[in-house]
């Protein structure tokens, strides 16, 4: 089973992405980057590190951006190689080609959805990930 962190402001928004993962993906649930850093660090530090993070841009208190930052250099300062850390999948409203390449460099994300998020899209991007068999 794929451990996943899904982190979006919106209640609903994580529900339904967490039930669109079932049978799939373990999935804990964070409303904002500043809660999504805190577990990351802990889920790894604990021996127990997520598979993926499903991570919103746009969010309150600190933005996808800034985590997807944070994380990587949890993972820097742990000596995971630059291709070896966690999958991130970067949600965003914008589907703007300059959005989509900001997403991608500072996430160093794997994919990036445009919400509202369509199952066949995720399932999609999980099988690219080789993700979709680890249940």
């Amino acid at each position: 089973m794929v451990r996943c962190l899904v982190v979006d402001d919106d209640e609903l928004g994580r529900e339904l992405i967490a039930s669109y993962l079932e049978g799939i993906a373990d999935c804990e649930m964070a409303e904002n980057g500043l809660k999504a850093v805190e577990m990351f660090r802990d889920a790894f530090e604990g021996g127990n590190p997520y598979d993926l993070i499903i991570l919103d841009i746009v969010m309150p208190e600190m933005d996808g951006h800034t985590a997807a930052k944070e994380i990587r250099m949890i993972e820097k300062e742990w000596g995971v190689p630059i291709n070896n850390g966690v999958n991130i999948v970067v949600l965003s409203s914008l589907n703007t080609p300059s959005d989509v390449i900001q997403a991608y460099v500072s996430a160093r994300s794997a994919a990036h959805l445009v919400k509202p998020v369509q199952p066949d899209k995720l399932l999609a991007i999980l099988g690219k990930l080789g993700m979709r068999g680890q249940q």
